[in-house]
């Protein structure tokens, strides 16, 4: 009786999708296909409606009879696996940055539709201003928060040797932020002059890059010096609310932005999004592009 309840449920979703887009001119409507329940609703409507039918697998495009998007999302969260499907959408090309889109998709677990949601591709995925950042650094320069979330972004969508890496930056209040961390390694940025550890600086963003595959957050003073990298840290985490869907290191942002006035900018590993924390909360995320996806015709 239940599958039968949830089955009608996803048939009416995907029949209010294609009379909402009608309405709003929307050309695209996005379904997340986890299984062929979800298709099969989708079969009826396909022919008149411009479709992105993203699946997690091949094994699945094999009982599907027209282009599917292969995106294997089985990894991530359920509340971040939407961001990680549209980033892999328009890296493809699939969808421009001045277009919207209607997605339909599964936010509660289970394998057909329950969710609905119009997203504006510019809004969703728009570049930083210095307007985003003024206010989020405490007697921290804009144009070094901007280098350093540049950075982040870079390594995100880059990885290193063709994995995706996840890492954590903690920026100002460098005295304080010491005092709250101890070292995991041996320091690779001790004993250099401050002016050839400068973030700013080409070699050492591609230095920081190299580093950036070992566990431990790096450290770096309102001057763009990078102190080390590495570092655990241990601020009390009393007053933090753990953050559904996000894992230790950014907990560690939390509570490090919470206990000092420093701000941390994480790297996702599992889907590359960069957010920036200050007073123990994420102020800005930014979703950015990694190629990962393999397209079924």
């Amino acid at each position: 009786m239940l599958k039968k309840k949830q089955d009608r449920e996803t048939l009416t979703l995907i029949e209010e999708a294609t009379n909402i887009a009608e309405k709003l001119k929307i050309k695209k409507i996005l379904v997340m296909c986890e299984s062929l329940a979800v298709w099969k609703a989708v079969l009826p409507v396909y022919a008149k409606n411009q479709f992105i039918i993203v699946i997690p697998s091949k094994r699945l495009a094999e009982n599907i009879t027209v282009e599917t998007f292969v995106c294997d999302f089985n990894g991530v969260t359920r509340s971040d696996r939407l961001q990680y499907i549209l980033r892999s959408v328009i890296e493809s090309g699939k969808v421009k940055q001045d277009e919207r889109i209607l997605c339909v998709y599964s936010l509660s677990g289970r394998r057909l539709l329950d969710t609905m949601r119009i997203v504006w591709i510019e809004r969703f995925y728009g570049p930083i201003t210095h307007h985003d950042l003024k206010h989020i650094g405490r007697n921290i320069p804009v144009e070094l928060i901007i280098q350093l979330v540049n950075l982040a972004i870079e390594i995100a969508q880059e990885g290193r040797e063709g994995s995706p890496v996840g890492t954590l930056f903690v920026l100002g209040d460098t005295e304080k932020v010491l005092k709250l961390s101890k070292p995991m390694i041996f320091n690779p940025f001790r004993g250099y002059p401050e002016d050839e550890r400068k973030i700013t600086d080409q070699r050492v963003q591609e230095s920081v890059k190299e580093l950036s595959r070992i566990d431990g957050a790096f450290i770096i003073n309102e001057n763009g010096v990078v102190h080390a990298a590495g570092m655990y840290l241990f601020p009390d985490a009393d007053k933090i609310t753990p953050i559904k869907g996000l894992g230790a290191r950014h907990a560690a942002a939390s509570a490090i932005s919470e206990n000092t006035n420093a701000i941390a900018v994480t790297v996702s590993e599992s889907t590359g999004t960069v957010r920036i924390f200050s007073g123990g909360k994420p102020v800005k995320t930014i979703r950015t592009y990694r190629p990962h996806t393999k397209r079924n015709s």
